[in-house]
């Protein structure tokens, strides 16, 4: 599946968009860190095969790399132009670039060992071969391997808020979020749960359908080997530009192993997990000025977000509760929270 679209305005080039200077998928990548780390306690992870869709700067390669040590990267990527620019920048003589699809890579996969891989996929359009792609995948992976996969959950893709109805007017709520349900059966097909609404179609229910959609995909992907499960170890959606995305992750484990697991990572402890197909954590991050990051800092870690909000005097957003959010999901985040620098060379 490639990972770029330039057919229309509602798809995303995930190889044109600069995540590095993206705090909300910045601190989604440190998040993956983290709970590898974790993972570090049970495996090493130093010895995986690391496979992503590396994009020109192959951001979470070096990240991988600089925490874990792996000598053995794989970056996936369909698009010839973004596939020459990475191999311009590669930054580790580990990292091997193919240029091919996702589906090619999946349908040829020949790993030998345990894997990490994140796919990375961008455009809503392609929906159904993604959530399929990710399915095979899964049938070919072995015991300790891990998954993560992030998928556009932007309803705005399925029907735009301002579309005009046959009569000329803008549609109602209603009516938006039917054409959407339609859109989206029409891209899933039987991967869509059947009870589906359309007043699921919004942004904060429309990722609680996705994760049911990768529920029912890893299931079926597994359904052969009744001993083993693909257990979730955690679930975010963001925002960065103008599309909402969401990212899980999971890993391959014997059945009876699953509590073990849990007891020697103590993931089930960490309060960012998602253990379960229903739990989803919202990053909603400012991006902050330099004097704005620090005020706030120094008021943590025991200041609450409404403490903050009042000291600072200004909000984030016209509707304070909104603005409040904010705040509260930067402290949960902070220290995960990238730093940009202005560098002359």
């Amino acid at each position: 599946m490639f990972r770029f679209d330039f057919g229309e305005s509602e798809e995303m080039s995930g190889g044109l968009v600069p995540y590095h200077l993206r705090p909300n998928k910045a601190v989604d990548r440190y998040l993956f860190v983290e709970l590898l780390s974790k993972v570090n306690r049970v495996v090493s992870i130093d010895s995986y095969t690391y496979v992503g869709f590396g994009g020109p700067f192959l951001e979470d390669f070096k990240l991988i790399h600089s925490y874990f040590g792996n000598k053995k990267m794989l970056s996936i990527e369909g698009n010839f132009n973004v596939w020459k620019r990475q191999t311009f920048n590669l930054p580790l003589t580990c990292i091997e670039c193919f240029q091919q699809t996702s589906g090619d890579f999946i349908a040829s996969y020949s790993i030998q060992g345990n894997a990490i891989i994140w796919l990375d996929y961008a455009s809503p359009r392609e929906l159904r071969v993604q959530v399929q792609e990710f399915e095979s995948l899964l049938a070919k992976l072995q015991t300790y391997d891990v998954v993560k996969i992030t998928l556009n959950a932007n309803p705005d893709t399925l029907r735009a808020r301002d579309s005009i109805n046959k009569e000329g007017k803008r549609e109602t709520t209603e009516e938006r979020n039917t054409k959407r349900l339609q859109k989206l059966s029409g891209r899933l097909g039987e991967y869509l749960p059947q009870e589906t609404t359309a007043e699921m179609m919004t942004l904060d229910d429309l990722p609680q359908v996705l994760c049911r959609v990768i529920e029912f995909a890893a299931n079926k992907a597994l359904r052969g080997r009744s001993e083993e499960v693909f257990q979730p170890l955690t679930s975010f959606v963001y925002s960065d530009s103008a599309h909402q995305m969401l990212t899980i992750t999971g890993i391959i484990l014997p059945g009876n192993e699953v509590r073990e697991f849990f007891r020697k990572t103590a993931i089930r402890k960490w309060r960012l997990s998602a253990t379960n197909w229903r739990t989803i954590h919202k990053i909603r991050l400012p991006e902050l000025t330099a004097r704005e990051k620090l005020f706030i800092d120094k008021q943590l870690p025991k200041s609450t977000g409404r403490q903050i909000q009042k000291k600072l005097k200004f909000l984030f957003d016209e509707d304070e509760e909104k603005s409040l959010e904010i705040i509260k999901s930067y402290v949960t985040f902070y220290r995960h929270y990238p730093n940009y620098h202005r560098v002359v060379f």
